[in-house]
């Protein structure tokens, strides 16, 4: 049975229905909210209720919800802002989901304290895009966290998902297309093979800006490159 939509959600929130299996997220119009990378990530992995996965820097909580909701896999997010974890878990109560997904208020750096090594089949992780000194500075709290790699850099992630996958365990990831070469290496470097590589397009006329890639612990060399598509917003 779902929560109580009415006892869950703060009066500055909202609710969004995602359109698939009767999922509902609650979100701060106001702060950070999910995009169709998110969406895109969540679709590309594959598994079902066999698998134990944990979502890295989860925010919202939409790919634990989608993981856990559309395809039965048993998902703990990873936050560490309190107020998206907080927001997390009252959406995971808004599904009824509470025996397939849970969250975590924590860095993801501490995960070592808070699960078990190879304790993983899956990890998946919508990382900040942007180093730290890029770009523009950004005010808000949530949205710098969740762009420019303040909290976390990318090869701490590449630690993490070592650290929780079993070996044959797969890592999913989203990230921009520009630091394509630079995240393949990280991920060898850390036993994290590079399998299967999908590369997205805003549209026909413009070049591939995201790029979706799966990679397996201690997996053979083998990268499989699927054909380039247009972004999917469809959850």
């Amino acid at each position: 049975m779902t929560g109580d939509a009415e006892n869950l959600v703060r009066d500055f929130e909202r609710v969004d229905d995602l359109l698939v299996n009767g999922l509902k997220i609650i979100q701060n119009p106001a702060a950070f909210r999910f995009g169709c990378d998110a969406v895109e990530l969540a679709n590309f992995v594959t598994g079902g209720v066999k698998d134990r996965a944990y979502d890295l820097g989860s925010g919202t909580g939409i790919i634990t919800l989608l993981l856990g909701g559309k395809k039965g896999i048993r998902c703990t997010g990873v936050e560490i802002q309190p107020d998206m974890a907080d927001m997390s878990k009252r959406s995971i109560m808004l599904n009824g989901l509470e025996s397939v997904c849970d969250v975590i208020n924590a860095p993801m750096q501490e995960i070592g304290k808070l699960a078990a090594a190879g304790s993983a089949t899956i990890v998946v992780c919508n990382p900040p895009y942007m180093k730290s000194k890029s770009g523009f500075g950004i005010s808000e709290r949530a949205l710098s966290i969740a762009r420019h790699e303040v909290a976390v850099t990318f090869p701490e992630v590449a630690d993490c998902a070592a650290y929780l996958l079993s070996t044959g365990g797969a890592f999913y990831l989203v990230h921009r297309a520009e630091r394509l070469g630079e995240v393949i290496k990280i991920c060898s470097d850390k036993r994290l093979q590079p399998k299967i590589l999908q590369l997205l397009t805003p549209s026909k006329l413009k070049p591939p800006h995201l790029f979706l890639l799966k990679c397996v612990k201690d997996a053979k060399p083998g990268l499989k490159v699927l054909k380039e598509r247009i972004v999917d917003t469809w959850v």
